[in-house]
């Protein structure tokens, strides 16, 4: 059985209690990391813990200074060593007010929970057979300064993912207020069209994904220009390649949309050149 960290404690996943945890459960009242770990270490945690000190200020849960990058590091390096995890796995950490009361919390102050999986890959695998998607247009996305956090609230995602299963789709997109789309279910997207690639700008709602900022890197590394706009479903139909992206999967190559298929020749070059320069910073 695994154990897990609760608030700087290990613990076994079945001694977490209720109370602990009740108002992740009644009101979302938080939010979630998702770390991938390649070769038994986590990767990219300086964007990670940026990304998770700005949305415990912006969700206004008090954390103590001791509450650091090296503390949280330490945290993580000990659960994986529990766990035995050694290669390919992923780290999930939530984040929420600890405490009770109901809309009006009694305590702004932080609780946390640190789980580990253990994934049959170590480094990063581009998906063989691409994935089917459609749109999901029941629920759309509202704009807002919430909506580049991963949050506790997650019903659209949820309901797009089973809108793809019920249909016998890989994935769904996701269309914000203005029925642009923006992401995946669980991804964000890039369309390669004229030899330029086209991802949505984080102003249209999509999420701030670790991965999409890695990848904007190798682009400019190959030389790719990147243009950050608005997509259609046109945008879709006239792309010579999509592929979906996130940290524990890194690349995802969509072979097809409607009666449209695609190639992956960047997909692959892309999750190539990924995996070499995590040997090249000799994780």
């Amino acid at each position: 059985m695994n154990k897990i960290i609760f608030n700087g404690k290990i613990l076994k996943e079945e001694n977490l209690m209720f109370n602990q945890f009740k108002r992740a459960v009644n009101f979302g009242d938080g939010f979630f990391e998702t770390i991938r770990v390649i070769n038994g270490k986590e990767m990219f945690f300086e964007d990670h813990f940026t990304r998770i000190k700005s949305g415990l200020n912006f969700l206004k849960i008090d954390y103590p200074n001791s509450f650091n990058f090296n503390f949280l590091k330490q945290e993580i390096h000990s659960l994986l060593e529990i766990n035995n995890i050694d290669a390919g796995g992923k780290i999930k950490i939530y984040f929420f007010r600890s405490g009770l009361g109901t809309y009006k919390p009694l305590s702004n102050e932080i609780s946390y929970v640190i789980e580990t999986i253990r994934l049959n890959s170590n480094f990063y695998e581009l998906n063989k057979k691409g994935y089917l998607v459609s749109i999901f247009n029941e629920y759309k996305k509202q704009i807002n300064n919430l909506s580049s956090f991963k949050t506790s609230n997650s019903l659209l995602y949820i309901l797009a993912s089973l809108f793809a299963e019920q249909n016998n789709f890989n994935d769904s997109l996701i269309l914000n207020e203005n029925n642009f789309i923006i992401e995946s279910s669980n991804s964000n997207i890039f369309l390669l069209h004229n030899q330029k690639i086209i991802t949505p700008p984080l102003t249209s709602g999509c999420i701030k994904g670790i991965m999409r900022n890695v990848i904007f890197n190798l682009l400019k590394e190959l030389n790719i220009e990147i243009l950050e706009r608005n997509i259609t479903e046109r945008d879709l139909e006239i792309s010579d390649e999509i592929f979906l992206t996130n940290v524990v999967n890194g690349i995802s190559w969509v072979g097809g949309y409607k009666q449209i298929r695609y190639y992956n020749n960047l997909s692959k070059k892309l999750t190539k050149k990924l995996n070499q320069n995590l040997v090249v910073n000799r994780i």
